[in-house]
């Protein structure tokens, strides 16, 4: 069996296979199928690309033993990575346990790097609230990519350091 590194309801998260990328390239949904070609590749390319890069994070989206999504960190230098996320039209059909396991998924794929960035065509709105809500930033300037407007979204490490990161509260006597 795979270890499981996440799970919420049917939906879990454990490591990718290229298996599991070939899985899911010709089921991605119409946005995400519109932004690998955006960034000038084909769904194959932007699922199977990551696992050749040195030092790239990839996990699979799984409902129960079927893979519906495949996401990940590509290193961009030792303190930051571009983080992403392709999926089947079956993420939304369980978006209650896709919400609930987000945030928790963003921490994982943050990992290490104090900053996780990429960008989004800013009509892919759905997309952008997703964005919000597991805790990502915007830029305040638009970008063209490819003739594409799109936006910037980062998010950066929580400090440990602050008094609100339960690990390192001090103790009150």
């Amino acid at each position: 069996m795979v270890d499981e590194l996440a799970k919420v309801g049917r939906l879990s998260l454990t490591n990718a296979t290229v298996e599991d990328a070939k899985s899911i390239k010709d089921h991605l949904r119409y946005h995400d199928i519109r932004e690998c070609l955006i960034h000038g590749l084909t769904p194959s390319e932007a699922l199977n690309d990551p696992f050749f890069i040195l030092g790239s994070r990839n996990f699979s989206i799984k409902l129960e033993d079927k893979v519906i999504g495949i996401c990940g960190t590509v290193p961009i230098d030792p303190k930051t990575a571009r983080v992403w996320m392709l999926g089947t039209d079956e993420i939304m059909e369980h978006w209650f346990s896709f919400l609930k396991g987000s945030r928790k998924v963003v921490e994982i794929l943050q990992g290490e790097y104090q900053l996780v960035e990429n960008f989004v065509p800013v009509d892919h709105t759905h997309t952008i609230m997703w964005l919000q809500w597991c805790g990502f930033d915007f830029d305040d300037n638009l970008y063209d990519v490819a003739n594409h407007t799109m936006i910037r979204f980062t998010r950066c490490k929580k400090s440990k350091n602050n008094v609100y990161y339960l690990t390192k509260r001090p103790v009150m006597h």
